[in-house]
């Protein structure tokens, strides 16, 4: 099996400059951009720049790969000093501190993982109708396959194009929440950041030593070195401090840490490791941003947001437990088997290759099959129309079947027996109309998600059907595959049975389980009592916000007004 480096699409960007270089000779992306990953420092998103404004401020520190409990364990452990001083003494009650309070059972979007959780949680709408349902994914409709964080395709070209031609600005279908504020706002890194005012990145001389070190954690060959990516957060902020510092305090301002999740999916003890992470990189540069904010003047007049995407559950870092995309032991081989031609793992394809009727993306514990009405495109050498979708007698049961039937006995592929846990589909619906729900496959047929929980009840499977149902439903759900296929994974097994949709890694994420899904949404403001905090939270989006609740909170915020 060949393995395959999931690399972010930051570091791909501005590595050493050789975007700049790749850019340059390829043509694809506008010269500012160019030399904005080239060189490090700012970009001007928006001229004019909009003038800061009177009134409340938001600050919000987005934490890639947190989950919840770790985040909760930091701070009672006093790893987190610059943080809890502003959160201030903790109160009996749970989640609550003198300024701040920290919301229990906050849910993530399904899949839990990067891009697609990101681009909810800055629009508050689910992947089904932000288009984004995944680090990768196919969209029939367009015939493309987009692969923004690189999980079984070889090429790295719209990882690139995040930050040199803003991709994710360009695949969103919603608003942003720059876009619905309107205010003044800079984006440190993060890739969703279309209608904010100005972009930062770090310089591109701190992303060197990333990719040698991710290579040596996922071969095994070393342990990874926590400082190549504690300099890809560090610059990230002096980037984004020089900034302020030439350019005064935006209104809404988002400051992305990254090199915690990278470094959390590659460390030898990736709990325990992420811990470290956050006490001696994060929490420091926090305490940077604060220091900034204070000498500003602006501390009491500024909400203070913690927020991530998702959690992270170790793994085993081998090929039995790695389910990957390319070889005879692999998921693909169903389809084959099942006589499908399969799309090669690539971003762009030659015109020999143009014939597949079947094609997957990998989002962690979540793999997406696509497949397309075999009868109208037989033969090798036939392209197929993907606008038309395919059928469920014909096309998708047998599929189900077949990964059914290697999941229990082997048949096939004897690699997956055991790996997965449920398989998913749906009646078919042409490109363009919004989807219908998923059910789920009992072995005989397909059942609601509700009606089957209802007889094998899964309470490790958090909101499974309200989550599973912002994913595949909506004008986009289609972007999720016509079969959904879940890895038998989470804490709750011994780390010998999960099984992950990826190359070699010490840890992944995306299920439905407490450890991937449950995030922090901690809110605080100096000055102003933790009950306060709470009650204002819960005024504006509810008593049991989700992921989808953060952009309505931060627009809630900046008005300064009580709903």
């Amino acid at each position: 099996m060949r393995r395959r480096v999931w690399i972010p699409a930051i570091v791909l960007a501005v590595l050493a400059g050789g975007a700049f270089w790749y850019l340059r000779r390829s043509g694809s992306a506008p010269a500012e951009l160019a030399e904005l990953v080239a060189q490090g420092g700012e970009k001007v998103l928006r001229q004019p720049i909009r003038p800061a404004r009177p009134g409340p401020r938001v600050l919000i520190f987005a934490l890639d790969g947190v989950g919840q409990e770790m985040l909760h364990k930091a701070i009672t452990s006093g790893r987190l000093p610059h943080l809890s001083a502003v959160l201030g003494r903790a109160q009996a009650d749970s989640g609550l501190y003198e300024h701040g309070w920290s919301q229990p059972g906050v849910l993530s979007i399904l899949p839990s993982t990067t891009y697609a959780a990101w681009a909810s949680l800055f629009t508050g709408a689910p992947a089904g109708q932000t288009g984004v349902p995944g680090n990768e994914w196919f969209a029939r409709e367009e015939r493309r396959f987009y692969a923004p964080a690189p999980v079984s395709v070889t090429q790295h070209e719209d990882a690139l194009q995040v930050y040199t031609d803003q991709l994710m600005g360009r695949v969103l279908k919603v608003s942003t929440v720059y876009e619905q504020a309107n205010v003044r706002s800079y984006v440190s890194l993060q890739a969703y950041h279309r209608g904010a005012d100005l972009l930062t990145v770090p310089d591109p001389k701190s992303y060197g030593a990333i990719i040698g070190e991710a290579a040596r954690g996922l071969t095994g060959d070393d342990s990874p070195s926590q400082e190549a990516y504690e300099a890809l957060d560090v610059q990230a902020v002096k980037s984004l401090l020089g900034t302020i510092g030439e350019r005064g305090l935006a209104d809404l301002q988002i400051i992305y840490f990254p090199g915690v999740d990278l470094y959390t999916h590659v460390a030898a003890h990736p709990l325990d490791d992420q811990m470290h992470y956050l006490g001696q990189v994060v929490d420091r540069q926090i305490g940077e941003v604060l220091r900034t904010y204070e000498k500003a003047g602006a501390l009491d007049d500024t909400w203070i947001l913690i927020v991530a995407d998702h959690g992270h559950t170790p793994v085993l870092s081998d090929d039995r437990h790695a389910l990957g995309a390319d070889g005879a032991d692999e998921p693909p081989e169903v389809l084959r088997r099942t006589g499908f031609r399969t799309r090669a793992l690539n971003l762009e394809l030659t015109a020999d290759e143009e014939d597949f009727q079947a094609a997957v993306a990998y989002q962690g514990a979540f793999a997406y099959v696509y497949l397309a009405d075999r009868s109208v495109c037989p033969d090798k050498g036939d392209r197929c129309d993907w606008n038309r979708p395919p059928r469920l007698a014909e096309d998708v049961l047998p599929v189900v079947r077949a990964y059914d039937a290697a999941n229990r006995t082997g048949a096939g592929v004897p690699q997956l027996r055991g790996a997965l846990d449920l398989i998913l589909a749906r009646e078919p619906r042409p490109a363009g109309q919004n989807a219908l729900p998923f059910q789920v496959w009992d072995g005989t047929r397909l059942v609601p998600v509700g009606e089957y929980l209802r007889a094998h009840p899964r309470p490790e499977l958090l909101d499974l059907e309200r989550r599973l149902d912002g994913l595949a439903t909506g004008p986009y759900g289609n972007h999720a595959g016509d079969v959904l296929l879940l890895a038998r994974t989470g804490v709750q097994l011994p780390i010998e049975q999960r099984f992950y949709f990826s190359g070699r890694y010490q840890s992944w994420h995306g299920s439905p389980t407490r450890q991937d899904s449950e995030i922090p949404l901690l809110v605080a403001r100096a000055g102003t009592r933790g009950t306060a905090v709470r009650e204002r939270v819960h005024a504006a989006v509810g008593a049991q916000p989700t992921q989808l609740s953060v952009t309505p909170l931060v627009l809630n915020l900046l008005s300064g007004r009580q709903p």
